[in-house]
């Protein structure tokens, strides 16, 4: 409850972008250095969402933090981007949506996640990665790389 309240209130129209990652470490979130966070910014569960130095998340941006979320320096964060760290086991017949389990996150530095991607439970994305707009990001992501699709699979490798 009291994690939901200082995320709404963070997500007041009041509070400038730039203040909004102070006031988000009373819901468990810690930046190493200023970052910039929009308004529309959901951070649920809990577990700790740690931003990097000179992170950016666009609006609509959505945390599930049943586990830990770590994001590197540099990273940019488009609009309504969902990085998940839980889902369920399947259970029997009666009730498919059985036990809730967590893995952690991480996006390494310098990386850049595009419009409306999903990261799933438990991925790694390497330093310096790009990761296209819309793509369902199942695995982790090698470095230096740009990665797309729903599926995500690499397309190249950057210089």
């Amino acid at each position: 409850m009291r994690q939901s309240l200082v995320v709404g209130i963070a997500d007041s129209a009041i509070v400038p972008a730039i203040v909004r990652g102070r006031v988000l470490r009373a819901a468990r979130v810690r930046t190493a250095g200023p970052s910039l966070l929009y308004r529309g910014v959901v951070v649920q569960g809990p577990g700790r969402l740690t931003l990097g130095n000179g992170v950016f998340v666009n609006y609509g941006c959505y945390f599930d933090t049943v586990g830990d979320i770590e994001i590197g320096d540099g990273v940019f964060i488009a609009d309504h981007v969902r990085i998940l760290t839980s889902t369920h086991e399947v259970g029997p017949s009666s009730h498919r949506a059985w036990t809730l389990t967590g893995a952690p996150v991480r996006i390494g530095a310098g990386s850049w996640i595009g419009s409306g991607a999903t990261v799933l439970p438990g991925v790694t994305i390497g330093p310096g990665c790009v990761v296209g707009a819309n793509s369902l990001v199942t695995k982790d992501c090698e470095a230096d790389s740009v990665y797309f699709g729903s599926p995500a699979v690499k397309q190249r490798s950057l210089d």
